[in-house]
């Protein structure tokens, strides 16, 4: 498989968070209509299912910018020095470890297990707006259940999202992302939400080499596998997935919840394979419908 890198250039804000997932749900309905629900299920998916998976992408992340490994080192507070130098070194870790971006040179240093102290972060990608929900009796925004609520935006002028492509798949990714430029991306697609403008798609040799590698950092949020690592560095979020595009108005539209492990975990593993994680089913009540959740895996040198 070869490394690859998208950008792509955003006209609007997004309803949804740039996620491996949701894109790799819209690239299923992408492939459906250009090659039929035969190719996507018996060839495609199946190859998933078999645990031979031809393409591993990553979270879309702003451009320029990747998540901060969980176990990055960090700077250790001198001992014996006066009080208020310790004082100042603890709040220096503590914004630290709040920085959830690196750039991709902090990254490459981090991976090779340097201690990272990133100066700068992105601006600030999500927003909150209010919105009215309409009385569907009434048709107005007053009544019993009309009422304000919360919209989450997410704001990025471009996003990167990194593949990992076995020969073969290059055209149907890009073929993907063109039509991208079509539907949007997201929830609200059809209003002008996660308008995509035009894209570059080539080969990237940017990740760095660790020559004492013994560990990942993945740049997805990913479900493990039983046969994955279990020792290392994570966070975990809950999921309440829906269905797109037409099964989004059926009678079963919502996914059951799903745990996943964020963008960031690192796993000690001596041996980095080229790809972590699976294919998730059983979340709708659907039994076609899966969800994905395999990991991008960077290789790293974790100081233990």
């Amino acid at each position: 498989m070869r490394t690859y890198k998208a950008t792509l250039n955003l006209r609007s804000a997004s309803g949804t968070p740039w996620q491996a997932d949701t894109l790799f749900g819209h690239w299923c309905w992408s492939l459906a209509r250009r090659k039929g629900e035969h190719f996507l299920a018996d060839v495609f998916l199946a190859a998933y299912h078999a645990g031979i998976p031809p393409v591993i992408l990553s979270d879309g992340f702003p451009s320029g910018w990747l998540p901060r490994p969980l176990a990055a080192p960090m700077p250790s507070i001198g001992i014996g020095q006066p009080k208020d130098a310790r004082v100042r070194q603890a709040r220096g870790i503590k914004k630290l470890l709040k920085a959830r971006w690196l750039t991709t040179e902090e990254f490459a240093r981090s991976c090779r297990g340097e201690t990272v102290g990133p100066t700068t972060q992105p601006e600030e990608s999500m927003r909150t707006t209010s919105r009215n929900q309409i009385d569907r009796i009434t048709n107005t925004a007053g009544g019993p259940s009309g009422s304000l609520y919360d919209f989450f935006e997410y704001c990025h002028a471009s996003v990167d999202i990194y593949w990992r492509i076995a020969d073969g798949y290059e055209d149907m990714v890009r073929e993907f992302l063109e039509d991208l430029q079509v539907t949007g991306y997201g929830k609200r697609k059809t209003v002008g939400y996660g308008e995509v403008g035009d894209f570059t798609f080539g080969p990237y040799d940017g990740f760095p080499s660790v020559v004492n590698s013994n560990a990942f950092v993945s740049l997805s949020c990913f479900v493990p596998a039983m046969s994955d690592p279990q020792e290392g560095y994570w966070t975990v979020k809950v999921k309440y997935g829906k269905l797109g595009e037409e099964r989004a108005t059926g009678s079963h539209p919502f996914k059951r919840p799903l745990v996943q492990l964020e963008a960031g975990a690192c796993f000690l593993d001596p041996a980095v394979r080229e790809w972590y994680g699976r294919l998730i089913t059983g979340l709708s009540v659907d039994s076609g419908v899966v969800q994905y959740g395999y990991a991008f895996p960077v290789s790293m040198h974790l100081v233990k």
